[in-house]
């Protein structure tokens, strides 16, 4: 997989935005989570088992396979289809992507809290022209806002 932001120093919230600004059409969420770091990113760090609880079209995932940092999904939607996706995964950096979708969280700590962002970008998705969001950017971003909230809940393990 290719890193397109590969220096270590730069912030993962920073490098979240430099990927959006590559993929055009791409939508990012923030958050502050009254949790801390290590706690939200548990939460982000388990694919196979938090990821179906606060992505609604997601039904399992699967790592079919390890190499350090570098991993193979296997993603099967509510729909029962299933999409091979690359992802690399380290503290407070999340990419994983496949040949139609492009996810991405990033994670900084705020004190005792954290910063969450979380990025999707369906590959071959135009964005509309001009300065106004469109119908589709607005749902995915209460997609994405709901997403953020459930994952809060998770790391705060107030799940109701």
């Amino acid at each position: 997989m290719n890193e397109p932001v590969a220096r270590p120093d730069i912030d993962p919230i920073d490098r979240l935005a430099i990927l959006a600004a590559a993929l055009p059409g791409a939508v990012v969420g923030q958050r502050r989570i009254a949790a801390p770091f290590e706690a939200v990113w548990q939460v982000i760090a388990d694919l196979e088992h938090a990821t179906p609880r606060y992505e609604p079209g997601v039904a399992q995932v699967r790592v079919i396979e390890r190499r350090g940092e570098f991993l193979r999904l296997l993603v099967r939607d509510t729909a029962g289809r299933e999409d091979a996706m690359d992802a690399r995964l380290r503290p407070g950096w999340c990419v994983m992507q496949s040949d139609t979708i492009v996810i991405a969280f990033a994670a900084r700590r705020l004190g005792g809290e954290t910063l969450l962002a979380h990025l999707e970008h369906r590959r071959g998705r135009t964005p509309a022209p001009g300065p106004h969001e469109s119908q589709v950017d607005r749902a995915a971003l209460a997609k994405i806002d709901q997403e953020l909230h459930t994952i809060e809940k998770l790391a705060t393990h107030d799940e109701h």
